[in-house]
């Protein structure tokens, strides 16, 4: 082997060396975009999740407050229902009385009755003359 062989060799093996130090930067550079790339996808979808979240907690606060709202409400009107109740129940009554009332009056035989009398009774079965 003669010397420029030897030369030619060795330029052979440092000019492979060469592409192979100059493959593996671009492959490196590849990868590493690659993954940047893959990194700010990661994080623009977490930023997206982020604000999904956020408009989903502020939706379940509205929600609550209006639960509270509308028991609220509720309560309100139960309470008036029951007052509504109570005066149906005082009406029952009262309209009950006034029958029986009227009853009496009307079972009491009177032969000779003035109007007089009349009124009297009435007035003390709670309805008077006028």
């Amino acid at each position: 082997m003669t010397f420029a062989t030897k030369i030619y060799i060795g330029g052979a093996i440092a000019a492979v060396v060469m592409i192979g130090i100059l493959g593996g930067w671009v492959w490196s550079g590849y990868k590493t975009a690659k993954l940047e790339h893959a990194v700010d996808a990661a994080r623009a979808e977490a930023d997206a999740k982020t604000k999904a979240a956020d408009e989903m907690g502020k939706r379940s606060a509205e929600f609550a407050a209006k639960t509270a709202y509308l028991e609220q409400k509720f309560a309100e009107i139960q309470a008036i229902a029951r007052k509504q109740d109570e005066e149906l129940e005082k009406l029952k009554t009262n309209t009950a009385d006034a029958r029986n009332a009227v009853e009496r009056a009307r079972s009491v035989r009177s032969i000779a009755s003035t109007a007089d009398e009349l009124c009297q009774r009435l007035a003390e079965v709670g309805h008077g003359c006028q």
